[in-house]
């Protein structure tokens, strides 16, 4: 007869082959696979992203977040788009265009995670009413003239040159408004965390860049004099057409940048947690008359990581707070999630956004 072996496997393996037996094993000593406690948030550093923008002229704002393995690095860049309609179709609040990516060693298209992070960006900035609309348009603009004597061009502002202000020809693109739209690309490195854990970070990038991003002066340079070769349409012979428009330009000396003015709720913090039945062990001396030996017991987590949480735990809340204010909660139940359990969540994520106000 052959005798029968017991396989045992490693932690690291376990979790891969049954992430649930091992998520319950560690939910009944009372600590979590990447040994966090059940309601421990994982620390975030934030470190010094100057250099980023020292070595591209078009980032004008950046952070540097890390968090245990992970790394995100957040680049800011600028665009301009005119107002067709003067502002009167313009939302009250702004947002920004993210682009993520998850460095994985390949190339190619967006992968789903990639796209639904920067869809949910796109969403939640809006309605948690971070950026202005109004703090994103181009008022004051500028423009280039040249000294006939020395040759020299110099940039006059209306609100800082007054005098030579008026003196000057001003060109059509003084007559047409103007806003800043932002462009955040984020690359993400050593993914460990969920994909909700992962917009958090994500959240947190682009609200830390914000709040160091200054936006720069525009100026109308229309010094530029070109001919350009056309055909007429009755016959081939060929001319020349003298096109001396204006164009918008960006006055990037650090002296005349400007700091973006944000709402109050830019304080906020998003938070996400997991909501499992952990399995308990019945009392041996009561027996049950259905003959079931075990009860569940619901149990909540804070920032999801690893495998075998991101398997396991189908119930999820997402919140975005600040100290005072709940701006988004999102939910995903299969059934777990009680009204206690929601308030826990809230108080967890209001505490955190106050410990995150008062470093």
């Amino acid at each position: 007869m052959t005798e029968l072996k017991q396989v045992t496997f490693t932690p690291e393996v376990l979790e891969r082959i049954a992430p649930d037996v091992s998520l319950q094993r560690h939910l009944a000593i009372g600590i979590r696979p990447n040994l966090r406690y059940f309601h421990e948030f994982k620390s975030i550093e934030f470190g010094n992203s100057s250099q980023i923008q020292q070595s591209s002229a078009n980032v004008i704002a950046s952070s540097i977040l890390k968090s245990g393995s992970t790394t995100v690095i957040n680049s800011i860049t600028l665009s301009i788009v005119e107002d067709l309609y003067g502002g009167a179709k313009l939302q009250d609040y702004a947002t920004i265009y993210p682009q993520v990516e998850i460095l994985r060693g390949r190339s190619g298209a967006p992968t789903d995670e990639e796209m639904i992070l920067s869809q949910d960006l796109f969403e939640s900035f809006r309605r948690c009413r971070v950026i202005p609309s109004s703090n994103l348009r181009i008022t004051n603009v500028g423009i280039a003239v040249k000294d006939d004597e020395s040759g020299a061009e110099e940039i006059i502002y209306p609100d800082l040159d007054e005098t030579q202000w008026q003196l000057a020809n001003l060109s059509n693109m003084h007559d047409k408004a103007f806003s800043f739209v932002l462009h955040s690309h984020i690359k993400i490195y050593s993914k460990q965390v969920s994909t909700n854990s992962l917009f958090d970070l994500c959240f947190a990038s682009c609200l830390k860049a914000l709040r160091e991003l200054k936006l720069p002066r525009c100026y109308v340079d229309d010094t530029i004099s070109t001919k350009i070769s056309i055909r007429s349409r009755k016959s081939n012979a060929r001319g020349t057409v003298d096109s001396n428009r204006g164009t918008l330009m960006l006055d990037c000396r650090d002296e005349m940048r400007y700091k973006l003015e944000l709402n109050a709720s830019a304080n906020t913090v998003s938070s996400n947690f997991g909501v499992i039945k952990k399995e308990t062990a019945k009392d041996q001396d009561i027996e049950m008359e259905d003959g079931e030996g075990a009860a569940a017991a619901v149990v909540m987590l804070t920032d999801l990581e690893g495998e075998a949480e991101e398997s396991s735990v189908l119930s999820r809340i997402s919140i975005i707070n600040s100290a005072e204010t709940i701006n988004k909660i999102s939910l995903v139940s299969d059934g777990v999630i009680d009204l206690e359990t929601l308030k826990q969540a809230i108080d967890a994520s209001q505490k955190r956004a106050e410990f995150s106000e008062s470093l």
